[in-house]
C-alpha cells in the first residue's frame, strides 16, 4: 500500500526504532567485564514511565530492590522494543537481539508461511530463527536455567535450558464460584453446636474428565459461646480425614490432590487455592471461590522432583475474567483484593522457585520471567472516563491495587539480590513493554466479513472463517495480520496475483473506514514493502500488517458489532513510537558498572549480557 496516510506514522515509528542508546555517565566496571553469574528478570508489562511513577513515590522503597538497582547500579531512561509491542516478539527479541525479521517471531499468535489459511503459530512455543542466548550459553559450556521465560518450553532442544520450568498449560480443573446454600446442606454431627446452632455440611465434588478425584467437605459452624448464634467459622477437610481445618470469612486455603491430566505421563502432584469469599452470619451461606487445580511443569524429571517437593504445586495465574466481572457487577466475580491476592502470590511462589534454584543448583546464566504487571493492567488499567468499568471510586481502587503490584515486584528483585554476590554477580532487570488504557474492541475479521472480503461458517454452533475464505485477519494486543489465501504460496489457496492487489486494497479501505464519532481506530496499514521500515519484512507477517490506535484493542471474533465497549482495560502491541510502551533496563553488580543511560534498544540487551557472560567474540 502507498497510501500517504501510512507513510508519516511508519517514519514515525522508524524513528522511534532507531534511537541510539546515548550513555548520561557512568562509573565502574569496563563494558566487558566478566560475571562470575547472571540472573536475568523480566517483568511482563511493567513499561519503563510506570517504573519511573513507582520509583518517584513511596510505592518501591527496598534498598536491595528497584530503588536500590536505580540508585546503585546501570539503568536506562527507556527501553524501546520492536513491533509490535507483545510479549512473544519482545521476549525473543530481547533474548537474541535481533528483530521480528530475523527472529521470525511477529506477533504472539500468527500464521507461519506455508501453513493453511486457518492454522496458527504459538509465538511462545516456536524457536526463534535467531539463536537465543541461551542456545548460546549452553554450546558454550555454561549451565543455563530457564525459569518461564516466553519462548522456552522444553519441548525441543532448541527451546530448552539446562534446567527450568516451562509455562503450565490448561488446569486440570478450571476455577468457580460456588454458592453454598444452606437450604441445600447437611448437618455435621462431628462439629458440636454452639449456642444451639447446628453446624451445616457440604459436600463439593472435585471432577475431572468426568471423573470424580476428591470429595471436599466444608461446613460452617459459631465457635463463640456468646448466647449470640452466629456462623462465624468455615471448617473444611478432604472427605476421609479426621481433622477439619478452620478459617474465617476472606481467608484462603490450599487443597492438593494426586492425578494424571491429559498429557501426563503418570500422576502428578496438582494444587488449588481457594477462599471464602462471603460467609452470612445469620443464614450460614458462603460465597466459595474454589480455584483451578494445577501443576508444576518442570524440567529434566529429577530437577521437577525435588523443586516440586520444595515449593508445590504452580498455584495458578490471578483470575482477569472473574475480576472483569466484578468491576461491573460487585455481587460477580472475584473482588479486587482477592485478585491482587492472587498476583502477589503467583510472585511469592516465583520468588521461592528462583530462590531456591539460585541456593541449590549450579549455573552461570539463569533467565527468570513475573507476569503479574501485565495481568494486573490487563484488568485493572482503569485510568479514563470512557471505559466501562470507570467511576471515580473504580479508578481510585485500581491505582492503590496496582500500588500494591509495585511493592510487590520490588519484594521480588530485592529477594533475587539476596542470593547474589555483589562483586561477582549481575541481576539484570528488564521488560517487554509497558500498556495503554482502553476503551473498545475491534473486531477485525467482523468488517472484513461485512465488507465481503471474510467467508465465514457455522461449526458446532460456532463461527469460524471458512478454509476457502479469500483472507484472514490474525490479531493480537493492539494490531492483526491480514493474510491472502494466496494460489501457489498457501494451501487450498483461493486468490490468484491478479486478484491480489484489488483486495488488498479493499481490505485496506475498509479498515481504514472504521471509525468512533468520526476518528479513525486506525493508526496504519502496512503492506508488505512497507514492512522492512518496522522490522517486521518476515514470510510469516501479513500480507498487510494493521496497527490500531491506543484506546481500541483488535479482536479476531466474529459475533457482534465492529467496535464494542471492552470488558477489559489495558492492551499493547500497538506502534513502538508511543513511550508508555517502552520497557526497562536495570542491572546491577560490579561487572556491570553504575550510571545512567538514555534510551536503548530491545535488541542492544542481549550484546550487554553476551560480554557479561564472557561470550562477546566467540
Amino acid at each position: 500500500m502507498r497510501s500517504g496516510w501510512i507513510r508519516p506514522l511508519i517514519g514515525a515509528a522508524v524513528l522511534a526504532g532507531l534511537s541510539l542508546a546515548m550513555p548520561a555517565c557512568r562509573t565502574g566496571a569496563p563494558e566487558g567485564a566478566r560475571a562470575a553469574r547472571v540472573v536475568m528478570v523480566s517483568f511482563d508489562g511493567l513499561g519503563a514511565p510506570l517504573l519511573d511513577r513507582w520509583l518517584s513515590d513511596p510505592t518501591i522503597s527496598t534498598p536491595a530492590g528497584l530503588g536500590g538497582m536505580a540508585a546503585e547500579g546501570l539503568k536506562a531512561e527507556r527501553v524501546r522494543m520492536v513491533n509490535p509491542t507483545l510479549t512473544a516478539v519482545n521476549h525473543a527479541s530481547l533474548i537474541t537481539g535481533a528483530l521480528p525479521s530475523e527472529t521470525g517471531i511477529v506477533s504472539n499468535s500468527y500464521r507461519s508461511l506455508g501453513d493453511a489459511l486457518t492454522q496458527r503459530t504459538n509465538g511462545f512455543r516456536t524457536a526463534s530463527e535467531a539463536p537465543p542466548l541461551w542456545v548460546k550459553t549452553r554450546a558454550a559450556g555454561l549451565r543455563t536455567g530457564i525459569l518461564l521465560w516466553p519462548g522456552a518450553d522444553f519441548s525441543t532442544p532448541e527451546l530448552s535450558g539446562d534446567f527450568g520450568i516451562s509455562w503450565p498449560t490448561r488446569p486440570l480443573i478450571r476455577a468457580e464460584i460456588l454458592e453454598l446454600d444452606p437450604a441445600q446442606a447437611e448437618g455435621e454431627p462431628e462439629l458440636p453446636p454452639v449456642d444451639g446452632l447446628q453446624a451445616l455440611r457440604w459436600r463439593i465434588p472435585i471432577i475431572a474428565s468426568g471423573e470424580e478425584l476428591l470429595m471436599l467437605e466444608v461446613a460452617v459452624m459459631d465457635v463463640l459461646p456468646d448466647g449470640r448464634p452466629r456462623y462465624q467459622t468455615v471448617a473444611f477437610r478432604n472427605q476421609g480425614e479426621v481433622s477439619w481445618r478452620y478459617l474465617e470469612e476472606r481467608q484462603w486455603f490450599e487443597t492438593r490432590l494426586d492425578a494424571a491430566g491429559s498429557s501426563d505421563h503418570g500422576k502428578e502432584l496438582y494444587g488449588a487455592w481457594s477462599k471464602v469469599l462471603h460467609l452470612d452470619m445469620h443464614r450460614g451461606g458462603v460465597r466459595l471461590y474454589r480455584g483451578a487445580f494445577n501443576r508444576l511443569l518442570a524440567f529434566p524429571g529429577n530437577f521437577s522432583d525435588r523443586l516440586t517437593a520444595e515449593v508445590g504445586p504452580w498455584p495458578g495465574v490471578p483470575d482477569e475474567r472473574a475480576l472483569e466481572a466484578w468491576w461491573l457487577d460487585m455481587g460477580k466475580g472475584i473482588d479486587l483484593d482477592t485478585f491482587v491476592e492472587q498476583v502477589e502470590r503467583l510472585d511469592r511462589y516465583l520468588d521461592n522457585v528462583a530462590q531456591w534454584v539460585m541456593a541449590n543448583e549450579d549455573f552461570d546464566f539463569l533467565l527468570a520471567y513475573h507476569p503479574s504487571p501485565d495481568e494486573y493492567l490487563h484488568a485493572g488499567l482503569i485510568v479514563e472516563k470512557d471505559q466501562w468499568a470507570w467511576s471515580h471510586g473504580t479508578a481510585f481502587a485500581a491505582r492503590e491495587g496496582l500500588q500494591r503490584c509495585g511493592r510487590s515486584i520490588d519484594q521480588s528483585v530485592a529477594g533475587l539480590w539476596s542470593e547474589l554476590n555483589p562483586l561477582k554477580d549481575v541481576l539484570v532487570v528488564v521488560s517487554d513493554h509497558g500498556l495503554l488504557p482502553i476503551h473498545d474492541e475491534v473486531l477485525l475479521n467482523r468488517a472484513l466479513v461485512d465488507a465481503g472480503l471474510v467467508e465465514i461458517v457455522e461449526q458446532g454452533g460456532r463461527l469460524r472463517v471458512s478454509d476457502s475464505s479469500p483472507m484472514i485477519a490474525v490479531t493480537s494486543g493492539g494490531m492483526g495480520h491480514i493474510y491472502l489465501n494466496l494460489k501457489g504460496r498457501d494451501p487450498g489457496g483461493v486468490v490468484s496475483e491478479e486478484e491480489k492487489g484489488n483486495l488488498l486494497r479493499r481490505a485496506a479501505r475498509a479498515l481504514a473506514d472504521l471509525g468512533v464519532e468520526g476518528e479513525p481506530v486506525v493508526e496504519t496499514i502496512a503492506s508488505k514493502d512497507d514492512l522492512a521500515a518496522l522490522g517486521l519484512n518476515h514470510p510469516n507477517a501479513g500480507d498487510l500488517v494493521v496497527f490500531l490506535k491506543p484506546g481500541f484493542a483488535a479482536s479476531s471474533r466474529l459475533d457482534g458489532k465492529v467496535i464494542r465497549p471492552s470488558r477489559y482495560y489495558g492492551q499493547h502491541g500497538y506502534l513502538n513510537h508511543h513511550d508508555a510502551l517502552c520497557g526497562i533496563f536495570l542491572a546491577r553488580g560490579a561487572p556491570a558498572g553504575k550510571g545512567k543511560l538514555k534510551e536503548i534498544r530491545a535488541v542492544d540487551i542481549a550484546p550487554k549480557i553476551e560480554r557479561w557472560l564472557g561470550l562477546a567474540g566467540r
